[in-house]
């Protein structure tokens, strides 16, 4: 397709483009009201986390404040044709190796802040920002990944999925599970029937009821089960009303290199494979992101859309290096957000008529609903209780996406054995993860062989 022929709208800055909202981006109300309740459902997954390693409730929500602003930038600053997210998978891995490391503890009971959590924390994103700049700007990303054996590809996903379950239903079973346990398993349930199941999916294709509960990914299930929450008593409503905004300048103080300093050269070589790991499962994000928008585009030769994996890979780094500044979080800024990627994708094939740009839908989606989410007390207090169910529900689902695509991966009994070898050892080693790195590299040659190391 010729571009050239084509307006584009938007403001030019290097290779990126700027759009602003309500004048290059049309409001559009679909995708601002879903992105208003869908990403309440999400938005403070991260805020037990947070919690987890030392940070106050309102500085949790600082730092989705943050995260969720830069991952808005996606679209609107970058001209980027996705839908951001976290690199989701490698949150699990994560929390594993702050686990073992004494940087990450159950909340409740609460951990203790510690400055060397965030210094560690800051060695990650030091290093992710570097990595994914380089191959940005070098192009040889895709070299790179395409050569990595599909034996430890599997593993890492696979093992993703296994620390994402491990942390549900062992490590801090008691300690958030059952605090919450009728609307937590109401909330699993629906949320795997309504994305996973297949004789729903059917349904889903026959009726236009059960298809409209299916595009709105895990909104449904996480607001009955929030419902469920208050009714049996597992939450309580205690709603302060105004307007207030994040305590973002306490948790630059708490949190920032440039507040508490930089990490020491040992924590840059502990950080390395957790950098390594994160970035694999970045670059299946932008493949899968790609391709889902190269089938919308057979139906919309009308705006042409320009998919160029360099500039992903320098918005995602200079995403990342404006959140090391302020909050070094490694991996909430991502490339995709699949559920929301897919859903505006499949509303912009329909036609002009439906949604004249995919920009529209991606604006709407984010800047003009994500904003308002962490100034809003009412939304805020509501919240409160039901963050720990908002993260199980992200860390199971993330789970089976990634056993989904993990165990698709190999095609032979050697492939399918070592990569659940590799799989435990990255789940379970938590420090000692780059064992699961090594190991998975030494199967791929010996037990798998040369021959089918990228064999599709």
């Amino acid at each position: 397709m010729n571009n050239e022929t084509v307006k584009v709208n938007g403001i030019k800055w290097g290779p990126f483009r700027l759009r602003i909202p309500f004048i290059h981006i049309k409001f559009r109300s679909a995708e601002f009201l879903q992105g208003l309740v869908i990403s309440g459902a999400t938005a403070f997954a991260g805020i037990p986390i947070a919690t987890g390693m030392g940070l106050t409730f309102e500085e949790g929500v600082a730092l989705s404040f943050i995260a969720g602003t830069l991952i808005a930038s996606g679209p609107i600053i970058f001209g980027v044709p996705f839908a951001p997210g976290w690199v989701t998978p490698a949150y699990p891995i994560v929390i594993g190796v702050f686990a073992t490391m004494g940087y990450y503890l159950p909340s409740p009971p609460g951990a203790e802040y510690q400055v060397e959590t965030f210094q560690f924390m800051s060695a990650i994103c030091i290093e992710f920002t570097l990595l994914v700049a380089f191959l940005g700007m070098t192009g040889l990303s895709e070299k790179i990944v395409n050569n990595i054996p599909n034996t430890l590809k599997s593993g890492i996903i696979l093992g993703a999925a296994i620390a994402a379950f491990y942390q549900v239903f062992f490590k801090e079973f008691d300690a958030k599970y059952m605090e919450q346990p009728i609307a937590m398993t109401v909330a699993l349930v629906l949320c795997i029937l309504t994305t996973f199941s297949d004789p729903f999916k059917r349904l889903a294709a026959k009726n236009i009821i059960f298809q409209k509960i299916a595009s709105l990914g895990l909104l449904p299930g996480f607001l009955i089960a929030g419902i469920v929450a208050y009714l049996v008593g597992e939450a309580t409503l205690d709603i302060t009303w105004g307007f207030a905004f994040p305590d973002v300048i306490t948790l630059f103080e708490r949190t920032s290199p440039l507040s508490i300093g930089f990490p020491s050269f040992g924590m840059y070589i502990d950080a390395l494979p957790l950098v390594i790991i994160g970035y694999i499962l970045l670059f299946g994000d932008i493949i899968t992101g790609q391709e889902i928008l190269n089938d919308a585009q057979k139906n919309r030769p009308d705006e042409p859309i320009n998919i160029n994996s360099n500039k992903f890979h320098l918005s995602i780094a200079i995403r990342n290096l404006i959140g090391l500044i302020f909050n070094p979080n490694f991996p909430t800024q991502g490339a995709l957000w699949t559920g929301v990627h897919v859903v505006v994708a499949e509303r912009w094939k329909k036609g002009p008529n439906e949604m004249p740009s995919l920009f529209d839908g991606l604006g709407s989606y984010y800047l003009m609903a994500l904003p308002f989410l962490y100034v809003t007390l009412p939304f805020v207090t509501l919240m409160e209780p039901l963050v720990n169910i908002a993260l199980n529900l992200t860390l199971v689902l993330t789970g089976f996406a990634c056993a989904y695509v993990a165990l698709a991966i190999p095609k032979t009994n050697a492939e399918m054995s070592s990569a659940v070898l590799i799989a435990l050892l990255i789940a379970f080693t938590g420090q000692y993860v780059w064992l699961g790195l090594l190991v998975g590299i030494i199967l791929s040659f010996l037990v798998v062989g040369k021959d089918q190391r990228n064999n599709n």
